[in-house]
């Protein structure tokens, strides 16, 4: 499942890499302050040019930051739950391993037991 996620990320990132490439030569403006709030405020609108190309590669790594950040806690939640499923399975397999050993030296005994038994029988 791993390698579906993996052939997905590496398809978007060729294709946000081809639309930044082929962005590179065009600008694009950006309103960051409108002419009512900047009546308001008192001063002059402003807008700014960027390269369209530089702002698409921008906007992709903070995305991606941002899911990462957003998921980390999901992942780091994850792995502890993990370790901590691992740890009760050690200690399943230790009992489980100390039970077979009782079974075993109880089933000794035994043997023991019915030979005594069998010889006790044999002199009478």
């Amino acid at each position: 499942m791993k390698y579906v996620f993996w052939t997905f990320e590496v398809i978007i990132t060729a294709a946000v890499l081809y639309f930044v490439l082929s962005n590179l030569s065009s600008t694009g403006g950006i309103t960051l302050l409108d002419n009512v709030p900047a009546e308001a405020l008192g001063t002059f609108a402003r807008r700014t040019t960027f390269n369209t190309g530089l702002l698409m590669f921008v906007f992709f790594i903070a995305g991606s930051l941002f899911s990462l950040f957003l998921l980390m806690p999901l992942l780091i939640k994850y792995r502890e739950k993990e370790g901590a499923f691992e740890r009760k399975l050690e200690k399943t397999s230790v009992s489980s391993d100390e039970n077979s050993a009782k079974v075993k030296v109880l089933e000794a005994k035994i043997q023991t037991l019915e030979k005594a038994l069998e010889n006790a029988l044999k002199k009478n």
